[in-house]
């Protein structure tokens, strides 16, 4: 869709915050209209109406509220995907009634799956039930304000909270992307996760719109790669009030994270290099991010990119034709790299289905 192709990253000092520096908030809600976004909690279920990640979400935002559910509430998930978290809340809390809204089609899902399991105390709808249904005691934004150009959403948010309600945000934790390495090249840094927030600078940016500071959290979910997630949550309260602490130099932190994937981008390209070319399988992010920036693709010889859609693909000054997989690999003898993030494995089958003895890189 319209969304940019090349990003430039941005330091702020002062709120210790990194952000992308392109793009329409525009362009993004047309993106989102059109997505599922939750299909990592549905791999990781193997079926299960519930997600193991949620099951631990839970956990930690009701350790964190502490006796708030000691009597009935309302409150909604803005962004709620398929509502994976307000079903494992609504199960345990019967008297209090969960609203679920969010831009996409997830929403349908969510709701299929909480007539399944009988949840007689959870809506989850489109964005015209919030005002029906508030004004709410707890507002959930899990992993959206990573996604923002535009935070005045939280202005929105403030008005439908009663006094004193309260606010839970959940980011990813940029200050812990080193620790937790994803298979793909800079993973972290992509088109869709324009926002990297210290506690300190989600602290602050939640002050401008009139949440005070209560508490925060870390902890890691698992993954659909098969390792975890680092995520931080934070409570906040409708009041002014202590913007929180100094947190570590989220800048430190970004460049151990590339300073990393480089060396091990060299590890690959070194392996890839001892071929006269190599048949790359996937024109997504994960390409993208790994054609440039010292990526393990950004020094190729020769390179033909594999996609069942007939399309031009534009890099470094260069176009090329993207060639069906099956036709490209009997026509090259060229090692396959695969750059798809999701159904990697299923691909690599495929490739030595149709030639057992082609070697394969996951990228």
């Amino acid at each position: 869709m319209n969304l940019p192709t090349e990003l430039e990253i941005r330091h702020c000092a002062s709120d210790n915050f990194l952000f992308v520096a392109s793009g329409r908030q525009q362009d993004y809600d047309e993106y989102y209209k059109s997505l599922v976004n939750d299909s990592y909690h549905a791999e990781l279920s193997a079926g299960s109406l519930h997600s193991p990640i949620s099951i631990l979400q839970r956990s930690y935002l009701v350790d964190a509220l502490g006796g708030f559910f000691g009597k009935s509430r309302r409150v909604l998930d803005f962004g709620c995907g398929e509502a994976s978290l307000l079903i494992e809340l609504a199960g345990d809390f019967p008297t209090t009634t969960f609203l679920g809204c969010d831009p996409g089609p997830a929403v349908q899902i969510g709701s299929n799956k909480a007539s399944a399991l009988g949840l007689q105390n959870i809506i989850v709808s489109d964005m015209t039930a919030i005002k029906e249904h508030g004004p709410f005691d707890l507002v959930i934004l899990s992993h959206v304000v990573e996604h923002l150009l535009d935070f005045d959403l939280l202005h929105l948010l403030h008005s439908l909270l009663v006094d004193d309600g309260l606010l839970y945000v959940e980011v990813p934790n940029p200050l812990c992307y080193e620790t937790y390495k994803r298979k793909e090249f800079l993973y972290y840094f992509d088109r869709l996760h324009v926002n990297h927030f210290t506690p300190q600078a989600l602290t602050r940016l939640c002050a401008v719109y009139g949440f005070g500071y209560v508490r925060h959290f870390e902890y890691a979910f698992p993954y659909r790669d098969g390792g975890e997630y680092p995520a931080l949550g934070m409570l906040l309260q409708k009041r002014n009030g202590a913007i929180g602490s100094l947190s570590p130099s989220i800048l430190d932190a970004a460049n151990k994270y590339i300073s990393a994937e480089k060396q091990r981008a060299r590890a690959i390209e070194s392996k890839l290099d001892t071929f006269e070319g190599v048949l790359i399988w996937g024109s997504g992010d994960n390409f993208y991010r790994s054609s440039e920036n010292e990526g393990p693709l950004s020094n190729l010889r020769n390179m033909v990119i594999l996609d069942r859609r007939p399309q031009i693909i534009s890099i470094g000054g260069k176009e090329y034709r993207a060639e069906d997989p099956q036709e490209g690999i009997m026509r090259y003898p060229w090692p396959v790299a695969i750059t798809v993030s999701e159904g990697r494995n299923a691909l690599q089958d495929q490739v030595k289905r149709i030639d057992p003895r082609r070697p394969v890189f996951f990228v």
